[in-house]
This record gives structure tokens, C-alpha cells and sequence, in this order.
């Protein structure tokens, strides 16, 4: 009897993923929308969907890699604010839009640097060193632009965030896409997403073990803020404008995407294509809430209740998984012939 509801729980768990869990979430979702406002089943209101989230998205996949070593960074939006602020004071002092774009890149990279050298280096966790650089950045683009708009920026650099490839699909789901290929080949395949998810587990062990944590830390820390520089080139492709209200909530989105896709909070479990789907779930919820013209503060709320959702989800997860196993355990023990019981005597030959 034991034996068959185990094969039926494992059968069950191998359905009834929780990816899978997610995909029917965001089916749901979409369904729901539509029939609320047939117009959201239209491709050119779906496909805009990952286009209003694309830079969301491209900050996500980096923060999958920070949170599955039990690290995160509260700041992202805020790089991402600086960089655009940058971006739009080199534009009109020289009107160079590739040393516009380096400036901006460059500013994400030497935050994200910033972030990781702290953390790598001291004992401050990055809680609370990001809590304290988000506060930094925030300040550094008030000093630089206050109530300042930064605006006229070239068509062909607007291009960059408004092309529709073969008329309906727009360019971010190609950046997305390439980038999430590429970060997750390494975060499944390559020993760094092996040594990442080790670190979230225990750290130690994977110093004794003889991996340079502190090189992987700045290296991911890195790899964040080059990603927030070029979020905000894309950001403002689409919005034509750099001010100190953008990247607003994006800290809070982007990290509820990275937890809804199953990344636990702790460190050492990760998904990628979680993450893929989490923020396609956020991107149907803002814009299934514009066309129902509801307020930017149900958005919030909803974002909360997801988070707090699949925090406890993935609690209930995990502890779900360490019952199957003492189960099986058990059911292993009981099913030892009496004759390989330990202690027990060797048969006579």
C-alpha cells in the first residue's frame, strides 16, 4: 500500500511541476483577460506583452543567479535609473549616441561592481549593502537630473526597443530570449550554476571545496549591473524619456519574478525557465490591468499576494519533498530482508 502511493506521489510530482504549475497560471491568466477584453486575444496586444516587461526580464535572469546564492540586490531599478540619467545627460551634451550608450553601460557595470566588491569582500550582507547602495544610486540621479526629462533622442536609437520583427514580434523577446539561452546553459550545464546553487546551500563547503566564491560573487554582482545598464537602454527606447521616476518598482518586479518561478529566497534552488515564465506572468498582469484601466496600486497589491503566495508555495514544496523522503526511507527499511537488517548475523554458507 505504501509502495503504491509513492509511486503515485512521484508520479503526481513528475505531472505536476512547479513550472508546469506556472504555465497553467499564465494560461489562466491570459484566458481570463481575454474574456474580460476580447482584445487582449488580438498577437499584436499579446506580443506586447514581452515588450513592456523586456527589461524586466534581462534583470531577472542576472537576479536568478544572485538569490540562488542566497544573495539579492534591492537596488536594480535604481542602477537601472542612473544609467538612463547618464545616458540622457551625455546625449545632450554631445549628441553621440554611442558614447551615450557606453556611458550608460558602463555606469550599470561599475555600480554592479561596486555592489559586488562590498559583498565579496566584507562580511555586510547584500541585504543590507544593496538596501544602502539603492538609497546611493536613487540619490545620485537626483543630484544629477532632479526634476530634469531628458528627451530628443535619435530615431535610430529608439529603434533599438521599437523594431517589430516580421511586423508583429517585438525586438525585446529576441534580447530576452538570447539572453536567457545563454545564462541558462551556464546556470544548468556549466559548474558555475552548480557552485552558485552550492554556495546557497552552504558556502563553507564549497570554499573547503576549493571554488573562489569571492570571484563568483563579484562576477555575478558584475554581470548585474552590465544587464541593468543595457535594461535601461532598452527602457528608454521605448519611453523616449530618462527621468527619476523611471525604474520605480522594478526592484520589487523583478525579484517577484525571480521567487514566482520557484528560486527560493534561501539560496541553492534555482530555475531559469521558472524565471522565464514568472515574468511573462508579471507582463500579462500589467497589461491585462491597463486595458481594464485598473490602478497602478491593484498592480502593486497583486504583486504582493503573488509573492507572498509563492513564497509559501515553495515552503510547502520543500516540505512536502523531505516527507516523500523520510517515507521512502522508511518504506526502504521495512521492505530490507530480515537477513540484511544490520547487525543481523550472515547466513551459514
Amino acid at each position: 500500500m505504501t509502495d503504491t502511493r509513492l509511486k503515485r506521489r512521484r508520479r503526481l510530482s513528475a505531472i505536476f511541476t512547479h513550472q508546469s504549475i506556472l504555465v497553467l497560471v499564465l494560461v489562466g491568466l491570459v484566458a481570463v483577460f481575454g474574456i474580460m477584453e476580447p482584445v487582449f486575444f488580438k498577437p499584436r496586444v499579446l506580443f506586447d506583452v514581452v515588450a513592456i516587461v523586456g527589461e524586466i526580464g534581462i534583470m531577472a535572469m542576472a537576479m536568478t543567479y544572485i538569490i540562488s546564492t542566497a544573495g539579492v540586490d534591492l537596488g536594480v531599478g535604481y542602477n537601472l535609473q542612473m544609467s538612463g540619467i547618464v545616458f540622457g545627460m551625455v546625449w545632450v551634451s554631445t549628441g553621440n549616441p554611442v558614447l551615450s550608450i557606453v556611458a550608460a553601460l558602463l555606469t550599470g557595470l561599475l555600480a554592479g561592481i561596486f555592489n559586488g566588491l562590498i559583498i565579496s569582500r566584507t562580511r555586510i550582507p547584500p541585504l543590507v549593502t544593496t538596501l544602502a547602495t539603492m538609497y546611493l544610486y536613487r540619490g545620485i540621479s537626483m543630484i544629477l537630473a532632479g526634476t530634469q526629462t531628458f528627451t530628443g533622442f535619435p530615431d535610430g536609437f529608439r529603434a533599438f526597443s521599437t523594431t517589430k520583427l516580421f511586423g508583429f514580434l517585438p525586438i525585446q523577446a529576441i534580447y530576452l530570449i538570447v539572453i536567457f539561452l545563454i545564462m541558462n546553459y551556464f546556470y544548468e550545464r556549466g559548474a558555475l550554476g552548480r557552485n552558485m546553487k552550492g554556495m546557497g546551500f552552504n558556502e563553507k563547503a564549497i570554499v573547503f571545496s576549493g571554488v573562489n566564491t569571492r570571484r563568483i560573487k563579484l562576477g555575478i554582482y558584475s554581470l548585474m549591473g552590465l544587464l541593468c545598464g543595457l535594461a535601461s537602454l532598452i527602457y528608454l527606447g521605448r519611453l523616449s524619456a530618462a527621468k527619476t521616476s523611471m525604474g520605480d518598482y522594478m526592484n520589487f518586479e523583478v525579484i517577484t519574478a525571480v521567487l514566482l518561478g520557484g528560486t527560493s529566497i534561501m539560496g541553492g534552488v534555482g530555475s531559469m525557465r521558472g524565471t522565464f515564465i514568472g515574468v511573462l506572468i508579471i507582463g500579462t498582469l500589467k497589461k491585462g490591468f491597463t486595458l481594464l484601466n485598473f490602478s497602478g496600486n491593484i498592480y502593486n497589491f497583486t504583486l504582493g499576494i503573488l509573492l507572498i503566495l509563492s513564497l509559501i508555495v515553495f515552503a510547502l514544496e520543500e516540505e512536502r519533498k523531505r516527507l516523500a523522503g523520510r517515507e521512502e526511507a522508511t518504506s526502504a527499511a521495512a521492505a530490507r530482508p530480515a537477513s540484511q537488517t544490520p547487525g543481523d548475523d550472515p547466513p551459514a554458507g
